[in-house]
């Protein structure tokens, strides 16, 4: 049976300097979902999501897109490249060798990381270039597949619409600029901007900037699209013209991850919705289980704050 997963993050720890944003977060998008992740600011929502695509790079664990793997190899989530380390044949060489003994072997090395504090031989290194080799996707590639859309617009203002939607394809030889510009023209349409094509994004207003940025990242053909806080940035009356294309979108069957403090959105739209606080998903499920039928109090604290 073929893997649904689309993205995959496995065990992704961040850090800022001194202060810890996740906590070993792991999640899987599947092919045609739309994930909303909700959580009072500050919880690792948008880090989290930034490193699906790594905008950031986390500090441990791995992210992978459509079986392929994007971040470097994190050794501690492969036991089979553990096992190669002089860390682990020293400390095995001292046991029975029994399954136990692997299990807590690994498990000391992986508590107190170990394998970063030296060199770990030449059969380790191998193990990590073939796992690289065997799994990689070259990031650029990844970006390709994957469409972004930030919470405050990030449009080149040097530039007119149709050459914020034509510049990704027609450098990345993905389209000709005839190619492009057919393309870029008939989003414009889709999204009832047609007449803006020769007008740069200062004289839009907030509404019409995040839905030209929308088309943007749908200029690329993605296979999945990651909304981070699409409409916090904009004024109330403009909010609902940005979450109409995005429900159009879910309706066509668009892989999304959004994080959102529409809860109305989440509700109507949301396959699954994640809560994170404090840098792990504290609670997840469809939108009935989480809005209707909440298992832990903070989630229901949060809610009767927001709702």
């Amino acid at each position: 049976m073929k893997d649904d997963r689309l993205l995959k993050v496995k065990g992704l720890y961040k850090y800022f300097g001194k202060i810890q944003v996740l906590k070993g977060v792991s999640c899987d998008i599947r092919k045609g979902e739309r994930i909303v992740i909700i959580g009072a600011s500050g919880s690792g929502k948008s880090t989290m999501l930034r490193c699906m695509n790594l905008l950031e790079n986390p500090t441990y664990g791995e992210a992978w897109l459509d079986g392929s793997l994007l971040t470097p190899v994190d050794p501690y989530l492969h036991f089979d490249i553990i096992r190669t380390s002089r860390t682990y044949k020293k400390m095995m060489a001292g046991t029975d060798g029994s399954e136990k003994a692997d299990a807590e072997i690994i498990a000391k090395i992986k508590t107190e990381d170990l394998l970063h504090e030296k060199n770990e031989g030449l059969e380790y290194l191998k193990a990590m270039r073939a796992f690289r080799k065997e799994h990689g996707m070259d990031i650029n590639i990844a970006r390709q597949r994957t469409g972004m859309v930030f919470q405050h617009f990030n449009l080149f203002n040097n530039l007119t619409v149709l050459q914020n939607l034509t510049l990704a394809p027609v450098e990345l030889k993905l389209k000709t600029q005839e190619e492009a510009d057919k393309k870029a023209m008939s989003l414009l349409e889709r999204i009832g901007l047609p007449d803006k094509a020769n007008a740069y994004p200062s004289t839009l207003s907030g509404g019409q900037k995040q839905r030209i940025a929308i088309a943007r990242a749908l200029a690329m053909d993605p296979e999945v699209i990651l909304f981070d806080e699409p409409t916090s940035a904009l004024d109330p009356e403009m909010v609902g013209e940005v979450l109409d294309l995005m429900k159009q979108l879910a309706e066509e069957g668009m892989t999304m991850v959004i994080v959102t403090h529409e809860m109305g959105f989440a509700r109507e739209v949301a396959n699954r919705v994640l809560f994170m606080d404090g840098g792990v998903i504290a609670e997840e499920g469809t939108p009935d289980e989480i809005f209707n039928h909440p298992k832990s109090e903070r989630l229901r604290n949060f809610l009767a704050k927001v709702l």
